[in-house]
């Protein structure tokens, strides 16, 4: 007995959205293909030496099928950047406000000499001076990373654990900076024995409250 024609155009719906679902499937594994290449790009050769022509020949997708999902090579350098870069990490509390920055910086100090976001930082900064696309996009991204921090020293402060002149944000930029000078310049261990716990007891002693 043929099955009726009712049932037949029930069952169409369903092959439609299989398919539709593995075409959005390969659609983002080729998507993430990219971003992954522009990634190594960027790492390996710098932002102003990137195009699409590269971009294509390193990973294997079509130009057209790249333009058809990034307008130009800023839009699709942001996106690898985020992708790469991933959200900020949750900051489980250590206890006193030492402890909790000690945590911090340490964790710090390894996502910048071990992660993606050491290596393609260089290329950030290039891309921030030469593209007037990326203004404040840094500045912005960097102000997303250290909010942690931020929140946790604002709350140290409410707390009575650091004194009520202490400027949260020279704090910050004093920490942060001596990792990144060591990054981007000086090409020193970021890891080195003591140097966290060095720079938070510096910061520290001019700001923690006395009892």
């Amino acid at each position: 007995m043929k099955p009726q024609k009712s049932e037949l155009l029930k069952k169409k719906p369903l092959e439609s959205s299989g398919r539709r679902a593995r075409k959005t499937t390969q659609m983002m594994r080729t998507k993430q293909a990219v971003l992954d290449t522009v990634v190594e790009l960027l790492s390996e050769i710098g932002y102003r030496a990137i195009t699409i022509e590269i971009i294509s020949q390193r990973c294997g997708v079509a130009r057209s099928t790249i333009y058809r999902h990034w307008k130009n090579i800023p839009e699709l350098t942001i996106d690898a950047f985020d992708s790469a870069i991933g959200d900020t990490p949750e900051f489980p509390e250590q206890g006193d406000v030492r402890s909790n920055l000690v945590f911090l910086y340490r964790q710090f100090g390894k996502s910048l000499s071990r992660s993606i976001w050491g290596r393609v930082l260089p290329s950030l900064i290039e891309a921030s001076h030469n593209d007037p696309k990326f203004e404040n996009y840094l500045s912005s991204m960097a102000n997303v990373r250290r909010q942690n921090a931020r929140e946790m020293l604002q709350r140290a402060k409410s707390k009575g654990e650091l004194k009520p002149e202490a400027n949260v944000e020279w704090m910050l930029d004093t920490l942060s900076g001596a990792l990144y000078h060591r990054l981007l310049i000086t090409g020193t261990a970021l890891d080195e024995p003591g140097l966290v716990d060095w720079l938070i007891d510096s910061v520290l002693s001019t700001t923690l409250q006395k009892d």
